[in-house]
């Protein structure tokens, strides 16, 4: 074999290494977490859930928003410490429960009579795995009992609400007529419920020594 090919041939196989190598890189978000990390938040892998209900017997509707910001997070060894401070905007018109029709019902016959397009809030404690947020919808600002999970990077907060609090019935009692037969149940009473289940989940970044 002359010089060429072989130079030819220990380039390939150069480049089939580098490419093992780059394509054996482990996902940060994979990666193990030692005992001495520092995390941070990310906002791509960051969802908001809601659930409200309907029917009598309170049959769960899911549903999120696509479009929200969360800020003043910081750097933090504690997972929860990360989000001691933060804050949040969420576009009421960025609603989507997988039924573009029902969306566009909720934005005009719910979010249309409540002030403002945007939900606001943040956190104002955390003691261990509860904590206290602040909501602000239709002009009022409520604050709002939770309780977090820590699952290594994954952490999860979890709340209820109550509609009546934030003025919001009639606007329930709008969306509840336009949809009056796609929220009656078995026993034919139609019922959309004030009560909305809400759920943060997220991964944190994980920087570990």
């Amino acid at each position: 074999m002359t010089q060429q090919p072989i130079r030819i041939a220990l380039a390939l196989a150069t480049l089939a290494m580098a490419g093992l190598s780059f394509c054996s890189q482990e996902d940060p978000q994979n990666s193990p977490l030692s005992e001495d990390c520092t995390f941070s938040y990310s906002q791509p892998t960051t969802s908001v859930h809601w659930t409200a209900f309907k029917y009598t017997e309170k049959a769960a509707v899911e549903g999120g928003f696509n479009q929200f910001q969360i800020q003043g997070t910081a750097p933090a060894k504690s997972q929860l410490d990360v989000f001691k401070n933060a804050t949040f905007t969420i576009d009421v018109n960025s609603v989507d429960s997988g039924n573009d029709g029902r969306d566009a019902k909720i934005k005009e016959h719910f979010f249309g009579h409540i002030e403002g397009s945007s939900l606001e809030g943040g956190i104002k404690s955390i003691e261990g795995n509860s904590g206290v947020m602040t909501l602000t919808m239709n002009g009022r600002t409520q604050e709002i009992p939770v309780e977090l999970a820590v699952d290594g990077r994954k952490v999860i907060l979890k709340g209820s609400l109550d509609v009546a609090n934030f003025e919001g019935s009639e606007a329930l009692k709008a969306l509840n007529e336009v949809c009056k037969a796609l929220h009656t149940g078995p026993d034919k009473v139609s019922k959309l419920w004030p009560d909305v289940n809400v759920r943060l989940e997220t991964s944190l970044d994980a920087d570990c020594n």
